[in-house]
């Protein structure tokens, strides 16, 4: 099964609201809040600064450009409907904050318009990859910033002993999600390739706390997969799902990802 993630307006709309779930979730996790504080804070945007999330799901990282970088008005493009309604529902208070169905590689957006472009672990699920990359340097203005964040899944875990039998939940989801898994490691000169200048790269730790609500989605779906895949019976991936959560109730879950981001400029 092709990664649900490059195709996502057209998956299944059960599909797409399990998404929402899970990007919602990681969202508001503490610790991802923190994570984008710290590469977006640093941005310095011109003074009514227009910037666009390519990817924007449902739209959190979207009113971060402005929140955080400083854009007066910010536009999320993503290509889910349900994405785009739960983000307007979600954000409908926030002026100049605007989300639309579209697509990352033909965005509609007049050349040189866009002082920040954003795209928030979207790369690594695109097959489209150089496409978006030079749809944002066109739509950028001379100058203009480019943010790029994605997972490094390889160091993914949460095991905590040899022969977890968790771990094989992880590595299952991310091969069914991932396009292409090593995108994140080759990104700074993928960047510069497009024609960007790289600015600074940072690496990003994230360690799940308290209720670890993003990575039991994560845990879910690599168990339900596992399950439609024939592997184990459905009681056995309501079984370790049990486990997971066991854990969390315990104090013992541990959860660890690994992300880079990446703040580069259009030339000129």
């Amino acid at each position: 099964m092709a990664d649900p993630y490059s195709d996502l307006g057209n998956a299944a709309k059960e599909m797409q609201e399990r998404i929402a779930d899970a990007m919602e979730a990681r969202c508001l996790d503490p610790a991802q809040v923190e994570l984008r504080e710290r590469y977006l804070g640093p941005l310095r945007l011109p003074e009514g600064a227009f910037a666009v999330e390519f990817g924007s799901g449902t739209g959190h990282v979207t009113h971060d450009l402005m929140r955080l970088a400083g854009a007066t008005s910010a536009l999320g493009i993503e290509p889910s409907e349900v994405m785009v309604e739960r983000a307007r529902a979600v954000h409908k208070d926030v002026a100049d904050l605007s989300f639309q169905v579209g697509d990352a590689a033909n965005t509609g957006l007049d050349e040189s318009s866009v002082d920040l472009v954003c795209m928030h672990t979207l790369m690594i699920h695109a097959p489209e990859a150089e496409t978006i990359m030079a749809e944002a340097f066109r739509v950028l203005k001379p100058g203009g910033q480019l943010a790029v964040l994605d997972a490094d899944y390889d160091p993914t875990t949460v095991a905590i002993g040899p022969y977890d039998p968790l771990q094989p939940l992880i590595d299952r989801m991310i091969e069914e999600n991932v396009h292409d898994r090593w995108l994140t490691r080759r990104l700074v000169p993928f960047i510069a390739k497009a024609g960007f200048k790289v600015e600074s790269r940072q690496s990003h730790g994230y360690l799940a706390e308290g209720e670890a609500a993003y990575f039991l989605t994560v845990v879910d779906r690599g168990a339900d997969t596992l399950a439609l895949d024939g592997v184990i019976s459905d009681a056995t991936s309501e079984a370790l799902k049990a486990e997971a959560r066991r854990r969390v109730s315990d104090g013992a879950f541990f959860g660890f990802m690994s992300y880079l981001s990446v703040i580069a400029a259009k030339p000129g």
